[in-house]
């Protein structure tokens, strides 16, 4: 009796999880073109430094949490020739390529219910970009990233889909101490005002999804 017990509870767990589980998990890949930005330098040579346009893809993995919901990982790759821009004036020169690899956690919000076919989107996400440039003696470095976007997926069927979006991420490079200062009205004090630098990209992509 025991035995038909544990074996009727393993077969309900076959049936029932699956079943409760079905059509949430979503993974995908896509592929695009990214909008690069620069950082202003301070040094005798540069004065300003340019990551060129370039193509870049990734993957998606995520989990979908009731009807307008969504939790996902997102990979995204681009390499780019980076451009210094001389003190003097001129040509810029390439010095390297610079690999970004964003690795991004991202809240995701539908604006239509899983059984439309065709559901906007918009997420916000936060994670890191590992910046490593191509060059010997030039070190990489990991830096804390956030975005926002939106898009819209079309489901084809089930289990198959597109889905395309607009991307904007910021990357945190460093803060220098020339922002000025700043002195409090109320408390009385003064002190100096950092000035935060971004590496800023735009991307547009489109791919295929798989939900199971």
């Amino acid at each position: 009796m025991k035995t038909k017990t544990v074996l009727l509870s393993a077969l309900l767990c076959l049936v029932i999880l699956p079943s409760a589980f079905a059509q949430r998990f979503e993974i995908g890949g896509f592929v695009g073109g990214q909008l690069n930005g620069g950082v202003d330098l301070s040094t005798s040579r540069f004065r300003r430094i340019d990551v060129q346009n370039s193509v870049n893809y990734g993957v998606t993995a995520g989990y979908l949490l009731g009807e307008y919901f969504g939790l996902e990982f997102q990979w995204n790759h681009n390499g780019a020739d980076t451009v210094a821009q001389p003190l003097a004036g001129g040509s810029g020169i390439k010095v390297f390529t610079l690999d970004q690899n964003q690795y991004m956690g991202n809240f995701l919000f539908h604006f239509k219910s899983e059984e439309s076919a065709l559901r906007p989107f918009a997420f916000l996400g936060f994670g890191a970009n590992s910046l490593s440039p191509n060059r010997t003696g030039v070190s990489g470095a990991t830096r804390f990233a956030f975005s926002v976007g939106a898009g819209a997926k079309y489901n084809l069927s089930k289990h198959f889909g597109l889905r395309g979006q607009l991307k904007y991420t910021p990357t945190y490079l460093t803060t220098t101490n020339n922002g000025g200062y700043w002195c409090d009205p109320f408390w009385g004090g003064c002190w100096v005002v950092g000035n935060n630098h971004y590496l800023n990209e735009f991307d547009i992509t489109g791919g295929v999804t798989f939900r199971f």
